[in-house]
């Protein structure tokens, strides 16, 4: 039965890091989508004295590829920002399991923003809507792009859930935590062998 879970645990790892790392590759390339955007922007305002129709429109939906595609890779590489002041100092079976907690906490969270940006998205869909600039640039499919990102960082934060209430590593960490004992083990073996390459310098 454990080695049932392990190899289960093993899959599950994989197959998030699979379905989230072609999502963070999406998100580098429109960054520089939008920076090149900007850029050729910038440039064109100051040298022609007037805007190129589109590209603020591109800018600010590369934007939002960036960000809402960019947040379940985070997760998957656990890159987040995060405080473990007080869980570096428990045990790994508690800093554990309040992970879990925190990590249930913040899936329910997002189930709520995948129902309101649905919703939302699905009126934007109905209605055509579109933005009121230079270009007439469709703002519905962005839309949709924000839910599809919450959809797949819930697939990160519930994988967290599992990983976490069974005591094991979260994505994106190590094995293995180094503990003081096998540091202080370390230690012990580097001071003998220089005690040993001293004894041997003394004997020449």
């Amino acid at each position: 039965m454990v080695e049932k879970a392990k190899t289960f645990s093993n899959i599950l790892r994989r197959s998030v890091e699979k379905f989230t790392i072609p999502l963070g590759a999406l998100s580098s390339v429109s960054t520089i989508v939008m920076m090149v955007a900007i850029t050729v922007d910038v440039v064109a305002r100051n040298f022609a004295g007037e805007p190129i129709p589109g590209l603020l429109e591109i800018s600010e939906t590369a934007l939002v590829a960036t960000v809402f595609l960019g947040i379940s890779y985070a997760g998957v590489t656990n890159a987040h920002v995060s405080v473990d002041l007080l869980t570096s100092k428990l045990s790994l079976k508690s800093s554990r399991v309040i992970a879990g907690v925190m990590w249930l906490f913040g899936a329910g969270m997002v189930i709520w923003f995948i129902v309101a940006t649905a919703e939302r998205a699905m009126e934007s869909t109905e209605m055509g809507e579109v933005t009121q600039g230079l270009l007439v640039w469709p703002v519905w499919p962005t839309r949709w792009l924000i839910v599809f990102g919450f959809i797949a960082f819930l697939v990160v934060a519930l994988a967290n859930v599992y990983l976490s209430f069974r005591l094991e590593p979260l994505l994106g960490e190590d094995d293995e935590p180094v503990t003081a004992g096998a540091s202080e083990t370390s230690m012990d073996g580097v001071t003998a062998s220089a005690n040993n390459l001293n004894g041997t310098e003394k004997k020449e």
